[in-house]
Formats: structure tokens, sequence, C-alpha cells
């Protein structure tokens, strides 16, 4: 007799895009923004694959507005759309797969809820200086919900729901945030020695 009792499975954890709307309790045809990095793909291949799902897309450049937008073409394209578009089905059952899509629930104007994703592109570091970072990275984000929660929570506005996908050996389970701060402004611009060590954390996160 084994010594270790089963887990119900209603204590499972819902790591499903649908369940996680669900736990959340968003309507299925709530307004999102798909923050897609599509630098990860051939060019074009992203904006030809949205606009044959929608015909008029309502999307911009995650680096407009920052240092970065005349290399915008480079950094992720954010479409607004709902949570049961045909787009969004696309990027749950597609682009989720290679960790290459973020959904951000938000009630807010796309340029107000892409503040503190846009103010955390760039931080300096104690020892190493200024720094790139890539907030819309899928393994960044988990890893920082594991260890820095209330920093992660600070990329969004508070009650906005932040989505994101992790490929475990062939299964894609779905992580999330919610926003905990009105005057969001994204992770700190000067950051110490300890976050140095998380990067580096990061970078060995395995796939």
């Amino acid at each position: 007799m084994s010594a270790t009792a089963p887990v119900p499975a209603m204590c499972k954890r819902p790591s499903g895009f649908r369940q996680m709307l669900d736990r959340h309790r968003i309507a299925r045809d709530h307004g999102c923004l798909l923050i897609i990095d599509a630098a990860r793909y051939e060019e074009g291949e992203v904006l030809r694959q949205i606009y044959t799902l929608d015909d008029d897309p309502d999307w911009c450049w995650l680096f407009d507005q920052t240092p970065f937008e005349q290399d915008r073409d480079a950094g992720p394209i954010v479409v607004a759309t709902t949570s049961d578009s045909l787009l969004c089905q696309y990027a749950v059952n597609g682009w989720a797969a290679d960790e290459a899509v973020l959904v951000l629930v938000s009630g807010r104007e796309p340029d107000e809820a892409l503040t503190g994703f846009r103010q955390s592109l760039m931080v300096q570091l104690e020892h190493y200086g200024p720094c790139f970072l890539r907030p819309y990275d899928s393994r960044f984000l988990e890893m920082m919900a594991a260890c820095r929660p209330e920093a992660l929570g600070s990329l969004i506005g508070k009650g906005d729901l932040l989505m994101w996908s992790i490929d475990r050996g062939g299964e894609v389970d779905w992580s999330s945030t919610v926003g905990i701060k009105e005057d969001f402004r994204g992770l700190n611009h000067e950051q110490d020695a300890a976050f140095e060590r998380f990067l580096t954390s990061v970078h060995g996160f395995s796939r």
C-alpha cells in the first residue's frame, strides 16, 4: 500500500489556455493583446498569417515609442484581438508551441497596456552596465514568476492578466500573472548583482 495519498484531480492547477481564462474568470470574447516574437520566424511570415486570419488587424510594434524604435521590425508585433478570435486560436495552437507569443488581457489602450514592457527593455546592471532585456521571453517570465513575482507583476497594470506558454518536452503549459500596480512602470532601471545572477539562471533554463 502506498504511503503517499493521490492528489485529487480537482486540485491540479489548470495549464491549458482556456482553463487559464476560466480560472481568472475571463470571458471567452474578452479583448486581449497578442505579443508575438516575429523574429523567431522567417521574415514576413507572422504578418502574412495575421492578415490571413484578420483582414483588418489592429496592430503595432512593441519597440514603438522606445529607444529601439528604428529597429522595431526586429521586435515583437502586437495585435489587438479577442480571446475567441481565429487569430488568437491560431496563436495558442501554433506560436505558443514555440514559446513565441504572450497574451495580455487588458481593457487599456495598447500603448498604455504595453508601458511596463517598453520601459523594461533596457536596465543598468551593477557590474556589467547597460543590458538589453527580452521581457517578452517566456523563459524569462517563468523564472520571474518563480523567483521575483512582485517584479513580474510590475510589467502590467493592476488587474491585467498576462499569460505565456512553456514547452515542457512537447507538452505546452500555460502560466500567468496578474498586475499589482496602478502606476506600473516595469522593472527598476537600476539592477544589482543578484539580478545579474538571476539572468544567468534564465539563460540556463531548459526548454
